[in-house]
């Protein structure tokens, strides 16, 4: 049986969007999932149409697949966030609702949202060197032109030992695809999605080890997947544990 939601304006909000952009999940035959970013066990909603009908956002918590992803490497490696020093770039809404009362962390966006607390430029972060003992960026990278600086910025803001947690979206291939001199902006994002200014391939990890990271690959195996709802064919939601 369902558990009993935590939050129902949260349920409210994911499972009308989800009447919306896919009514038909509604009568489908689905499975029930676990959320690793806040225990919920049931349905999970799809996106919407034209995408894979797999499990896609949890009505409690709102998280992802990347989000449960980020959420699982966190409770495999046994790390407790209270009382470290946490920079959050683009924050999502499952770790910013868990952690925005914490003196240390900082949920930082180029942009005013509701789900930030501070003004963060990736490219410029405005905080000594070796501050933060972790740094989160998920899907954040894609989004930025100077790619370079924002992961040379990471690296600077990172205490010693200190931990960066990166996703992008991942072409599957091993080299990034980078839109070559005139392309034009609605021509790359027909290749590579809205706003995104390229396609990162597994060459990720040398990126980042570029400018002083220790990177490897947190995948999640076949059963975590189907236990957890991160399982999907659109996305690949592996992530790159950065050590400083």
């Amino acid at each position: 049986m369902t558990q009993l939601m935590d939050n129902w304006a949260i349920q409210l909000k994911v499972w009308s969007r989800a009447l919306v952009r896919d009514p038909k999940q509604f009568f489908r035959a689905r499975n029930r999932y676990e959320c690793s970013a806040c225990g919920y066990k049931g349905y999970f909603a799809t996106a919407r149409r034209g995408l894979p009908n797999g499990p896609f956002r949890c009505p409690n918590c709102e998280s992802r697949p990347r989000d449960r992803t980020i959420a699982l490497f966190f409770k495999k490696s046994d790390v407790d966030l209270r009382g470290k020093k946490i920079l959050h770039i683009a924050p999502e809404w499952p770790l910013f609702r868990k952690l925005k009362n914490e003196p240390g962390y900082v949920g930082g966006d180029i942009q005013e949202r509701r789900n930030a607390n501070a003004f963060v430029d990736i490219t410029s972060i405005s905080f000594s060197s070796a501050h933060f003992d972790f740094l989160i960026a998920n899907h954040v990278l894609e989004h930025v032109q100077d790619d370079e600086q924002a992961m040379k910025e990471c690296y600077r803001v990172l205490k010693k030992g200190g931990i960066g947690i990166f996703s992008v979206p991942l072409s599957g291939k091993t080299k990034t695809w980078e839109p070559p001199v005139g392309m034009s902006v609605p021509e790359i994002e027909a290749i590579v999605g809205w706003d995104h200014k390229r396609f990162y391939g597994y060459d990720f990890a040398q990126k980042l080890e570029k400018f002083g990271f220790k990177v490897e690959v947190f995948k999640i195996t076949a059963n975590e997947a189907k236990l957890y709802g991160i399982a999907s064919d659109h996305i690949n939601d592996d992530i790159f544990i950065a050590k400083k």
